[in-house]
């Protein structure tokens, strides 16, 4: 989905885009795609009921939304635009990093 909002800014053709809450980790583990059943607090994201109990959703495919990442930096920069990282925490280590505060309180500083 992260991909998609990238293509999106893209071809509305914004300049300049920043990633936030992209944390691109996650604690249950297996299979890219396998259809897993959550048996209690959602460890995986930001609210812990985001997937209450019993719900079934598929495990991220990391790698291939890494390598899509790539591809979406390539054609922003190839155009003179960029994209950048602000979630705290996060391990995606494709986009320039920046502070979120500093970004998001006025600071011209910020990255």
């Amino acid at each position: 989905m992260t991909y998609v909002a990238m293509q999106l800014a893209y071809f509305m053709g914004f300049k300049k885009v920043i990633l936030v809450g992209v944390d691109h980790s996650f604690i249950s583990k297996g299979k890219a795609h396998e259809l897993v059943t959550s048996d209690g607090e959602d460890r995986n994201h930001f609210d812990p009921s985001y997937f209450g109990k019993g719900t079934k959703w598929q495990l991220p495919d990391l790698e291939t939304s890494e390598r899509a990442y790539h591809m979406a930096k390539e054609a922003f920069e190839t155009d003179g635009r960029e994209i950048i990282d602000a979630t705290i925490g996060g391990k995606l280590q494709v986009f320039h990093k920046a502070d979120y505060d500093k970004l998001f309180q006025g600071s011209s500083t910020a990255y």
